[in-house]
């Protein structure tokens, strides 16, 4: 199975062959590769690098190691090593251009028009949809332990429901996300089958 992953991870993961890391060991050296990325923050590079490594995770191709130290260290797995990953292409998009008068802006049904010309953008939306499913997973994952430990240690009720419902109220935004990319992903057209 081919995988994909943007050029700054392949270049690290891949190319550079790292391995046996921390998320912050992975952030770093991502850093240094994105070395002209000046929009994202030291905490948005944090996430990113996290999600990559639950998605890799989830997917069998990392493992956590069973290290006594302070920060989980995760190690490629015979499934990471045996994969093929290709670099996901990136399309670099200039100034917006105005809208023009005669495109439309809605079909026949109500659904808005998507004049995509670069399946890149599908490819990227279908991998945005994938990582919001990994954060739902993980707040479900959330969730569910708060009502765990309410049902071990009914004492604490107090201090556990405000971040219960903060997470049931976090799992409820990453669907109504999860739901608008589908819906945006609906309108597109498919990508035409050679």
């Amino acid at each position: 199975m081919t995988r994909s992953l943007s050029p700054e991870f392949y270049s690290v993961l891949i190319e550079g062959n790292l391995n046996n890391f921390t998320v912050m060991e992975l952030r770093d050296a991502i850093i240094r590769e994105c070395k002209d990325e000046t929009d994202m923050t030291l905490r948005d590079h944090h996430k990113r690098a996290y999600r990559v490594v639950l998605r890799l995770l989830t997917a069998g191709l990392l493992e956590k190691s069973k290290d006594i130290s302070e920060f989980a260290r995760y190690k490629k797995t015979p499934l990471f090593v045996a994969s093929v990953f290709k670099q996901r292409v990136t399309v670099e998009r200039g100034p917006k251009q105005p809208r023009q008068p005669n495109q439309p802006t809605q079909v026949e049904h109500g659904a808005p028009s998507l004049p995509v010309k670069d399946t890149c953008i599908r490819d990227e939306l279908d991998q945005l949809v994938k990582t919001y499913q990994v954060d739902l997973l993980s707040s479900i994952g959330e969730s569910e332990e708060y009502l765990r430990l309410h049902q071990t240690y009914p004492q604490l009720k107090a201090k556990l429901e405000p971040h219960y419902l903060k997470s049931r109220d976090v799992i409820s935004k990453i669907l109504g996300k999860i739901r608008a990319i589908e819906s945006v992903l609906a309108g597109m057209p498919k990508d035409p089958v050679l």
